[in-house]
């Protein structure tokens, strides 16, 4: 969506027309775009990148395909292997069509799992298997339910601690469903999982409360479960049964690592930046790059036999100094990583500036402008050599 606008079935687009979200238009223009855009990729130096094939664009209507969308994404596959990138393609990543998420339940919803999603990955799977060079499952599958069911930031938009729960274990059993249908073809799949270090906030006086560890602790086991899934093939959300998830054990060929800041929570539970004094991006948190090399590095320290990659790293600001910067110092820990433990590949979120969610246009994220001008990190991006 953010690259080719919201698919009118998405449960996103319900938004935009109630104007409770700025409207995306065409996003980043991928769909005019694309022979374009993967020159320029495969100029800045990729070998890969992401794209998401949008499922509320190639079903509309439960059980009516799209063919002249799955056209336009053989396309774009196409146009992307001719410039020399490879296609890792993404199932999920934030909308879903409104008529699976409203009227099945969504990936709350075992049956709707069972008959709809798994349909959505074998057909994506048979469609594209030829552009394929790689699938990811779900992005970010529990930053997905906090957002839809604690934040209330993205649809449904609900304040619910139950339902984060069985929303967070739905999306997290979607993605093991699609690991086993996915793994028996030749393409490699890697999970991705947000990685944002959690902390608890200090008092004026600088003592942290006992309110607010343990609110950062029910927030990092939520957020981190994924560790203890990857390690032990078992998932556990508190308050729920364990559930055995094997398939991430033996049956993923690399771990993704998405993150864009640190998350520092308070006595009741709400985010806020950390550090408190650190400078704000558009999403109003705080980016760090020696944060990104703790995420690495606990997540190398849970998982030392998995292939890592850092699958999904940028921030959204108008300073494109500020974003050469953080681009710089990050990319040194992504070398460190690559080196001490073997960390297998790095995307930069995004490529192309295009729409972010609830603050449109105003806060760009890409390393080319929407005009198709290269950035100031675009220059230290195709600098960068591992």
């Amino acid at each position: 969506m953010s690259a080719e606008g919201v698919a009118p079935a998405a449960d996103w687009s319900t938004w935009e027309r109630d104007r409770r979200v700025p409207p995306s238009n065409d996003g980043a223009g991928l769909a005019t775009d694309f022979r374009d855009d993967v020159q320029q990729f495969a100029a800045l130096g990729c070998n890969a990148w992401r794209v998401t094939i949008e499922w509320a664009r190639i079903e509309p209507e439960p059980g009516r395909v799209d063919n002249d969308a799955l056209d336009l994404y053989r396309d774009i596959l196409g146009a992307a292997h001719d410039a020399g990138l490879a296609n890792w393609l993404t199932l999920h990543s934030t909308t879903l069509p409104g008529w699976y998420l409203d009227d099945e339940g969504g990936h709350r919803d075992e049956t709707a799992r069972g008959r709809f999603w798994q349909r959505h990955v074998d057909r994506v799977a048979e469609e594209l298997d030829e552009f394929a060079d790689g699938f990811i499952p779900i992005d970010d599958p529990i930053g997905w339910a906090v957002r839809g069911y604690a934040l209330g930031t993205r649809p449904p938009g609900r304040r619910d601690r139950v339902a984060l729960r069985e929303a967070a274990e739905g999306a997290v059993l979607a993605a093991h469903d699609a690991v086993r249908l996915l793994s028996s073809g030749r393409q490699p799949v890697m999970t991705t999982w947000r990685a944002e270090p959690i902390h608890a906030l200090a008092d004026d006086d600088g003592r942290v409360s006992l309110e607010a560890s343990k609110a950062a602790r029910g927030w990092d086991d939520l957020f981190w479960c994924w560790l203890r899934a990857h390690a032990n093939g078992v998932l556990q959300l508190g308050g729920r049964d364990a559930l055995d998830v094997p398939l991430f054990v033996t049956a993923v060929d690399h771990v993704g690592l998405v993150h864009d800041h640190p998350v520092g929570v308070g006595e009741d539970g709400g985010f806020a930046p950390w550090p408190t004094s650190a400078r704000q991006s558009g999403s109003g948190l705080a980016p760090e790059p020696d944060e990104l090399a703790e995420a690495i590095h606990r997540t190398h320290e849970a998982l030392p036999d998995h292939s890592l990659v850092v699958a999904g790293h940028g921030v959204n600001t108008e300073d494109e100094a500020w974003r050469d910067h953080l681009l710089a110092r990050s990319l040194e820990h992504v070398r460190d990583a690559h080196h001490d433990i073997g960390l297998a590949g790095y995307f930069h979120d995004s490529g192309v500036d295009g729409y972010d969610w609830k603050l449109g246009f105003e806060r760009p994220r890409g390393l080319l402008s929407r005009s198709r001008v290269r950035k100031q990190a675009a220059e230290t991006f195709a600098a960068f050599q591992l």
